[in-house]
């Protein structure tokens, strides 16, 4: 080995050690456990809502005939419901808003049927990729 390898390696093996060093490595923590629990509790009890949402529309009884005429399986979509996360999950969630609003709100049949279609759809869709 050539005296500038020797020297080179002298000098860098301590700072990579330095640098390795779990007490320099450690940074500050900006948010708090409890915080952190709170956030992720937060976000369960929000998919939960999303969940029962779904399911809903999902035990709707015009949601039902149309899922039969079409030779679908609610029961295997409901069930398949579980499995949703993320953007899946926001996406079904707001047909079904949709689909429980427009029948509050005493909406037109076929504008309920046609948003429970597109639920009915979407659900397919997921089911068939997983």
């Amino acid at each position: 080995m050539s005296f500038v390898n020797k020297l080179s390696a002298v000098l860098l093996i301590p700072i990579f050690l330095l640098s390795a060093s779990p007490a320099l490595a450690q940074q500050t923590r900006i948010v708090d456990a409890a915080a952190i629990n709170q956030a992720l509790a937060g976000k369960a009890e929000s998919e939960r809502g999303q969940r029962d949402l779904v399911r809903r529309v999902l035990d709707r009884d015009e949601v039902r005939r149309v899922a039969a005429s079409m030779g679908l399986n609610v029961n295997g979509a409901s069930a398949a419901v579980a499995t949703l996360s993320g953007a899946e999950l926001d996406r079904m969630a707001a047909q079904a808003g949709a689909v429980e609003a427009a029948a509050l709100s005493g909406g037109a049949s076929t504008i309920t049927i046609s948003l429970t279609v597109a639920l009915l759809l979407l659900i397919i869709v997921i089911l068939l990729v997983k």
